[in-house]
């Protein structure tokens, strides 16, 4: 199978795991103007970026970037990814990492290495006897006389072990704030970490043990710091409580395609076609086709580009030049599925069902489960002029596909 250029383009830019380049960004709204602002007020500023996933966030993150590279600032763009948990040692060591390894921080090798140190674990020499009971044996082992008069065999034998060190958090942030300023007096730049993905690890509970619990320490970092952190944050109640060290929590929610009453918004249309029109150099679709996938994601910029690049891909591999209602469906249809192994409790599939035979969709904002239908993405958040909530089309295609068994089975419970 031959592939033209602009076909193989187009399936590596639609996948979701391309880095987003400068020139593919297409602005959405003026969150980087609004960071930007936080962070020139001052040197310890903390930010949160709270969004659903795919929403654009890292997108978002990386026009800041290119705002606060043509400025005062050295701005370190460390993207945390899917890690197993987060603690404060983690993150910080983290950070320290991505601003060595950037030149223009200027930060020697040796200042480097002593901050490493701190993650070093102690080296012990243990020392203990071996003994036996018995008669002395000629060689090897000195023969002991016992007080009642028995004979031991008796060696010495030295071991190297690591243990770890006991180590306060404070004394690493102040190490970690020294290193800023070494690199402060060296590039004669302000540093600003803008550390993307920790809504990734895998452990939320360490997420909210080092960004809500553990608060204080985050506020001692000594330059502005922005964390994209679960949609969850901007829902908790936790936040409120433990919230002072961050100048604000910023959402970035689903691109409004239409608003809470169902009226069709042309600009937000226009919006995600010029995205894709930069990602697709290969287009197969027509207009209309194009604005089913889009209506299809529900505004999810991820979901939008994962269906646009299996139709794509189907075009090619089928060797038609356009492509026909039957790979839209496919794809949706592939979305849909998905959502089946979201609702993985009895309760999520009533609440399916309230929701898609509700007459208002504003019933989904009094609900008691919303953080977890929000964070599961069984709910999508919009804000256009107000904040309001719907179900993902997927999630709705999904109970009226299968609503007869849904409804019987409901009974039941």
């Amino acid at each position: 199978m031959m592939m033209t250029p602009d076909q193989r383009k187009t399936l590596g830019l639609l996948s979701p795991t391309a880095i987003t380049k400068s020139e593919l960004i297409v602005p959405r709204g003026n969150l980087p103007e609004q960071l930007y602002a936080e962070i020139v007020s001052g040197d310890g500023a903390k930010l949160l970026v709270a969004g659903q996933r795919g929403m654009g966030k890292t997108t978002e993150l990386i026009r800041l970037t290119t705002l606060l590279s043509e400025s005062e600032f050295l701005p370190l763009f460390l993207q945390f990814g899917a890690q197993e948990s987060v603690t404060q040692t983690s993150l910080l060591r983290a950070m320290a990492q991505s601003l060595y390894s950037n030149p223009k921080s200027k930060l020697e090798q040796k200042s480097f290495q002593q901050f490493e140190g701190w993650y070093e674990k102690e080296e012990a020499i243990f020392e203990f006897e071996e003994g036996k009971e018995g008669d002395a044996r000629i060689g090897g082992s000195l023969a002991v006389l016992r007080a009642h008069g028995g004979i031991r065999s008796k060696r010495t034998k030295r071991e190297k072990k690591t243990r770890e060190k006991v180590k306060d958090v404070r004394d690493l942030i102040r190490q970690f704030n020294a290193l800023l300023e070494k690199c402060r007096r060296a590039c004669e730049k302000r540093i600003v970490f803008i550390v993307d993905d920790i809504d990734k690890v895998q452990d939320a509970t360490s997420i909210e043990n080092t960004f809500i619990h553990a608060a204080h320490f985050i506020g001692q970092i000594a330059c502005p710091c922005i964390f994209t952190v679960p949609i969850t944050y901007a829902t908790s109640s936790f936040v409120r409580i433990a919230a002072l060290p961050y100048a604000g929590i910023h959402r970035v929610p689903a691109v409004e395609l239409s608003d809470k009453r169902g009226k069709p918004n042309a600009e937000a249309f226009e919006f995600m076609r010029k995205v894709f029109k930069l990602r697709m150099p290969f287009n197969p679709l027509t207009d209309d086709l194009l604005n089913q996938v889009l209506r299809n994601s529900g505004g999810v910029l991820v979901d939008a580009m994962r269906m646009l690049r299996g139709i794509c891909k189907t075009v090619v591999l089928r060797g038609h030049p356009t492509a026909e209602q039957s790979a839209v469906d496919a794809e949706f249809l592939r979305l849909v599925d998905d959502y089946k192994y979201v609702f993985d409790k009895p309760v999520l599939w009533k609440k399916l069902s309230t929701f898609c035979k509700a007459t208002d969709r504003q019933v989904i904002m009094t609900d008691d489960s919303l953080a977890e239908l929000v964070y599961k993405m069984i709910v999508i958040e919009y804000s256009r002029d107000s904040l309001w909530f719907d179900l993902h089309p997927a999630a709705r295609k999904l109970y009226e596909l299968n609503a007869t068994v849904i409804e019987e089975s409901l009974k039941e419970l």
